[in-house]
């Protein structure tokens, strides 16, 4: 993140780069559904989003689910228009943003963590399409392990005394820091990536009567935690590498929420009618997938991912 970039207008940028690859105005826009962790006040940032892009009304909050954030907004997205849809015939267009400016929040002495992160910001249109689109969402937490990947807190009392009304004084700590136990991470992150690929495929078949297998994925999104997480996802899929993506993690980092939606950006164009999942775990142990279908044709007039 630049001196003058902040989380607000990263993700202002992602939405109005995807609106405009979507062919979508703001008057288009429905719902705004925003993925972030660093986003540490209130409005909410998709209120501020929806605000610099002009778009009057409609239902804007964000999602806080660690790096799974952006797949936590997708699934809202699509079940609240799927309801829609079916109960009174709307059709409409939501952004779904995923954004993070890890580096607010790192602690650059620890390198366990500040080796891995990084800021960043993408965003995707989602609304009816002519081929392709989602097929199912699935998404899940084990709050059980989150002292083992948690933001240290940043509230405190401002009174040290109340009786004396005594204020405590401030001294400019760099709190709140990412903390993480990235040894016992690791097992549960892949455990729980691999099952939720399973999952969505598996909550597919159910709905459409289908029977798809591992099989049949021709690609992989996975969050760009770290390459040994990357790698350990697809040798337990027994994918090998060139049919997942890598490229986010070596090149710009750990970007929590915008990882996956970068990581089309960079993927755009170059398999299409390909079924593809994402698929991402992140703190309170929040994980999910998405098990989509690419469009026949990337034209400039495609209405979503």
């Amino acid at each position: 993140m630049g001196q003058d970039e902040t989380v607000l207008s990263m993700a202002t940028a992602a939405a109005r780069d995807a609106m405009q690859r979507a062919g979508i105005t703001a008057d288009q826009i429905s719902d705004i559904r925003v993925g972030v962790n660093t986003h540490l006040r209130w409005p909410s940032l998709a209120t501020m989003v929806q605000h610099e892009l002009g778009i009057e009304d409609g239902t804007a909050s964000d999602i806080s689910a660690g790096c799974s954030a952006y797949i936590f907004c997708v699934d809202s997205i699509y079940q609240k228009m799927m309801t829609e849809w079916l109960l009174e015939g709307k059709k409409s267009y939501a952004l779904a943003i995923g954004v993070d400016a890890l580096s607010l929040i790192t602690d650059w002495t620890d390198r366990g963590t500040c080796v891995l992160f990084g800021d960043g910001a993408g965003a995707t249109v989602i609304g009816p399409v002519e081929s392709g689109g989602i097929l199912a969402t699935t998404t899940r937490a084990q709050g059980k392990y989150g002292d083992l990947l948690y933001l240290t807190p940043y509230i405190k009392p401002m009174l040290e005394d109340s009786d004396k009304m005594v204020f405590r004084e401030r001294h400019g700590t760099n709190e709140p820091l990412i903390y993480m136990e990235g040894r016992k991470v690791f097992p549960v992150a892949v455990r729980s990536m691999m099952a939720d690929i399973k999952t969505v495929i598996e909550k597919y078949n159910r709905i459409s009567g289908e029977s798809l297998t591992l099989g049949d994925i021709e690609y992989v999104i996975p969050h760009q935690a770290n390459h040994r997480i990357v790698s350990a996802v697809a040798d337990g899929l027994k994918l090998p590498m060139e049919q997942v993506y890598s490229e986010g993690v070596v090149k710009y980092g750990n970007n929590s929420a915008a990882s996956i939606p970068i990581g089309y950006v960079e993927q755009i164009g170059k398999r299409p009618g390909a079924l593809e999942v994402d698929v991402a775990f992140g703190a309170g142990f929040a994980s999910g997938a998405i098990l989509r279908r690419n469009p026949a044709l990337i034209t400039e007039s495609s209405r979503a991912v």
